[in-house]
Formats: structure tokens, C-alpha cells, sequence
């Protein structure tokens, strides 16, 4: 059972789909958004930022005036700069090419994929307090970062809001692929390749 306060309304013309990939990746990117505080005069690193939870961190902070750059594979590049996000290329001199997308200053880093970005962060200047991962903990524990992520925005207020903001084509939700229940494991295979755009979804 669950209680009301914790229930939150499908807004009509929201896809069901789309609603049920809100909640923790949706509430992920919030908390993630939250931790570094990203304002006009910032300019915020997203590592992962085409994945499930970095689609929805870009635009969240975009939301907020900051000039956001995202790491992602060339594939998902074309997506990013449509959305007002400078894409850098994964992979070796990463820090330079963030570097001269940024004009040599960082003021935020929020880690969505793990892999020594809390490292790169730090390199690039970015104070302890303003980076944030939701998967290197232990990285982020050597330097004070922090990790907000899943449960840290797990609310109905956070969610709602989610809810209406995509409803009204302000937040985009991309689904990468949807599978039956019954093909999880094809599902969980896809998601191992990490390489997909946006979130899987899995229908009952």
C-alpha cells in the first residue's frame, strides 16, 4: 500500500512511458541539478549527458540559465547542441576539449557515468562542494564531493514537478527503447552496452 502523500497524478497527455521513466531518473537529475546550484554565471560539466539521467540534467540546468557542456559519444552530439548544450567527446584529452568548449573555466561537474570523472573535475579546477556523482562514491569521499542522486529528490513535490514540466514540452524525455516484461534480460543487455540515449523502459 502506498499513501497519498506519496502519489503523484499522470497530467493528461503525458505517455505513460514517459511517466514511469520519471521517477528515478528524473528525481536523479533534480537531486544532481540541486547539489551544484548552477546559476546564470556558471558554466557545468554533465558527464553521461545523453544517458537516462544526464538527458534530464542538462535541460534541468539549462533550465537554470547555466551554460552547460556534456560529454557524450559522437552519436548523441547532434541532440545536445539542439538543446542548447556544447557536446565534448568522450575518451583521451577530454580535459583540453572541455577546456576550450568552456574558455578555460569550469565552475561545476555533475559525474553521471563514474569512470574517473570526479578526478577530471578536480583537474579542471572545480571546487569539492560543487561537484557531484551518483556513482563514484569513493572518489567522491577522497576529495568531499558530493552524491546527491537516487532518494536524495524522492518526493511528490520533486516529482510533480517533473510531471508538468514534461507534460507542458519543457522537459524531454527521451526513451531509447521499450521492451516487454518478459525481455528484461535483452533490456538489461542494451543497458550494459551503456550507450543509450535516454532512458529503457520495460511495460508490464
Amino acid at each position: 500500500m502506498v499513501d497519498d502523500v506519496n502519489l503523484v497524478s499522470r497530467p493528461a497527455g503525458l505517455a505513460w512511458d514517459v511517466a514511469g521513466a520519471l521517477y528515478v531518473a528524473g528525481t536523479t537529475a533534480y537531486a544532481t541539478v540541486f547539489a551544484v546550484d548552477p546559476g546564470p554565471d556558471d558554466t557545468v560539466v554533465v558527464s553521461g549527458a545523453a544517458g537516462g539521467v544526464g538527458s534530464l540534467t542538462v535541460q534541468l540546468a539549462r533550465r537554470r540559465d547555466a551554460t552547460v557542456i556534456g560529454l557524450a559519444s559522437e552519436r548523441n552530439h547532434a541532440w545536445l547542441k539542439d538543446r542548447g548544450v556544447p557536446p565534448v567527446e568522450y575518451g583521451p584529452g577530454v580535459a583540453e576539449r572541455i577546456r576550450q568548449a568552456s574558455g578555460g573555466r569550469v565552475d561545476a561537474f555533475i559525474d553521471t557515468f563514474g569512470d574517473g570523472y570526479v578526478a577530471l573535475a578536480v583537474e579542471l579546477g572545480v571546487r569539492p562542494e560543487r561537484i557531484n556523482t551518483i556513482r563514484d562514491w569513493q572518489a567522491a569521499a577522497e576529495v568531499g564531493a558530493r552524491t546527491y542522486g537516487e532518494g536524495a529528490a524522492a518526493c511528490a513535490v520533486v516529482l510533480g514537478e517533473l510531471a508538468r514540466l514534461a507534460a507542458r514540452g519543457q522537459l524531454e524525455v527521451p526513451i531509447a527503447r521499450t521492451y516487454p516484461l518478459e525481455r528484461v534480460r535483452d533490456a538489461f543487455r542494451e543497458l550494459e552496452q551503456q550507450h543509450t540515449h535516454g532512458k529503457i523502459v520495460l511495460r508490464p
